[in-house]
């Protein structure tokens, strides 16, 4: 079968984006408005001269139109994708507009449009409503013309005919017995209402007819939270959030979008309702979840530490604390609220989050916390403060290891390395050079070493190498095991005045003697690299 296709594809696409452009025009402008008549007028002009004495088919798709042969028409403008959209959501697969179209079928094709798809199938579907209305030259899900045809003739016997414009303005509208009415989405039930507003909203490019909207449905979701339905609105929370970081829209539009996201979130319970599918599942986008936390400001990030608190998946535990990091500085005056809950796994939590975002305010809550009763919550305390970084929290940790709290040395000695603490050095060699004939605290021993070598600081090179040559009579295992790791942070400090103890100590063989061996040969690189030697 052979179909007619226009000249150009960017007249096609100039003609339906006129259409749509009429239909959001009938939608939102009150009776007696200039623009319906004029937007309809410009539609039907561009649409006949686009026909030239031709049907032209097109198949309407969720994404755009195509043409019979499958070639889609790609319109950048959107207007097009978004009256195939309204086409294909009304069950409307395919559509052939006439040769001879009649603006009064144009125009009942933009009523018919203005229903909503639940009123539509409850009327017997888009092709009982068209013929029921007398359209003869707009037909849907129909390509073959001999059918075309023959319907027609029957649809013109009835002597059913649309109403002009000028009736359609000025008078009340006729309906006839096998149509349907064109009710307004505040006579649909609630739930109905809600799809309407909420298809039109996406679709919506005009920043005055969007904030209409947007003041329709947080009406229609306030009802339906009064109705304990608020379950319902989770696709608006998710529009709304995508529009206003989108930047494909205008300005206006996303902050409109913020603020209804806002209103919203502030009153009643959806904020629970989003948080608690977050939780559940996977089906609330890292975007929405991060917007619904900053638009619900400190109602929200409590409401999430909570969550936090009780939930037993790790997984959305690290979720939420990623997301409340994310909002950086803004979520800290009310992160701070929350550290006098009495549950430690709340404040452990908080500390962690407070550390990611690293901000100055929070040192003194989290210096705080280093005297809390549970070691958790102590240990996270510290790895916070190495985080926020800073001569106070540097000296807060240090402090560490000169009190009595032993179970913080080694979460204390790690942070201080990370952190590449210089004033920590006096006490750290204090650590690893204390008396301790069966070597018991090796372990501290070891971290220390690790912490020195990560700081980098050439001058205890004497001392360490030093230490490297003392023998350990009670623990001679351990001692071994010391020698290694002092072996291991001589290699990594690279200061050539340790070779002499290394390369004696490397000719005892063993782990200690292969560990010696290792840094001879790292402090050799670094000594190359020094000099400049390739």
């Amino acid at each position: 079968m052979d179909f007619y296709r226009p000249p150009t594809t960017q007249g096609t696409l100039d003609a339906l984006g006129m259409l749509y452009r009429a239909v959001q025009a009938w939608k939102f402008y009150p009776k007696g408005h200039p623009t319906r008549r004029s937007r309809l007028d410009l539609a039907h002009a561009a649409l006949l001269q686009l026909l030239d004495g031709n049907a032209l088919s097109l198949t309407c798709g969720r994404n755009g139109f195509s043409f019979p042969d499958g070639e889609f028409l790609k319109d950048t403008s959107g207007a097009t994708a978004a009256l195939s959209f309204e086409l294909f959501i009304r069950r409307a697969q395919k559509l052939t507009l006439s040769p001879d179209l009649f603006q009064e079928d144009l125009l009942a094709l933009c009523k018919i449009l203005s229903l909503s798809p639940e009123e539509i199938m409850q009327s017997g579907g888009i092709d009982t409503v068209m013929a029921g209305r007398g359209v003869r030259s707009i037909w849907v899900n129909e390509f073959d013309l001999t059918i075309i045809r023959a319907k027609r003739q029957k649809i013109e016997q009835t002597g059913i005919i649309p109403q002009g414009i000028d009736d359609s303005e000025t008078g009340d509208e006729v309906i006839p017995a096998n149509g349907v009415s064109t009710s307004q989405p505040d006579e649909l039930p609630p739930e109905l209402q809600f799809q309407e507003l909420l298809g039109r909203l996406t679709l919506c490019v005009n920043d005055d007819v969007y904030l209409r909207l947007l003041h329709q449905i947080i009406a229609c979701a306030d009802n339906l939270q009064s109705l304990h339905k608020q379950h319902l609105l989770f696709p608006l929370i998710e529009l709304l959030a995508t529009h206003s970081t989108d930047e494909a829209r205008s300005e206006c539009m996303q902050k409109n979008a913020q603020y209804a996201l806002e209103r919203l979130i502030t009153t009643g319970e959806i904020l629970q309702v989003v948080l608690d599918r977050a939780e559940q599942d996977n089906s609330v986008s890292q975007t929405t979840l991060r917007t619904v936390l900053k638009a619900g400001g400190a109602a929200a990030i409590t409401a999430a530490v909570n969550l936090m608190g009780r939930t037993g998946s790790l997984k959305v535990r690290r979720m939420f604390s990623s997301m409340l990091g994310s909002l950086g500085e803004e979520a800290v005056p009310a992160l701070l609220d929350l550290m006098h809950d009495p549950r430690w796994f709340i404040i452990r939590n908080i500390c962690a989050i407070l550390g990611s975002i690293a901000s100055n305010k929070a040192l003194a809550a989290l210096t705080t916390c280093l005297h809390h009763p549970d070691l958790r919550v102590r240990k996270e305390a510290i790895r916070s403060l190495a985080q926020l970084g800073g001569h106070e929290a540097e000296t807060a940790i240090l402090a560490i290891l000169r009190s009595t709290d032993t179970a913080l040395y080694p979460q204390a000695i790690a942070s201080l390395g990370g952190m590449k603490s210089r004033i920590s050095l006096a006490e750290l060699m204090k650590i690893v050079f204390s008396r301790d004939l069966f070597l018991k605290s090796l372990p501290l021993k070891i971290d220390a070493l690790a912490a020195i070598a990560s700081i980098g600081a050439p001058q205890v090179t004497p001392h360490l190498a030093t230490l490297l040559g003392k023998r350990h009579l009670f623990a001679a295992a351990r001692g071994k095991q010391l020698k290694a790791a002092i072996a291991a942070c001589l290699g990594r400090l690279g200061d050539p005045r340790a070779l002499p103890s290394l390369e004696k100590r490397a000719s005892d063989g063993g782990y200690v003697g292969s560990a010696c061996s290792d840094a001879i040969e790292l402090i050799e690189k670094s000594e190359g690299k020094t000099d400049g030697n390739p």
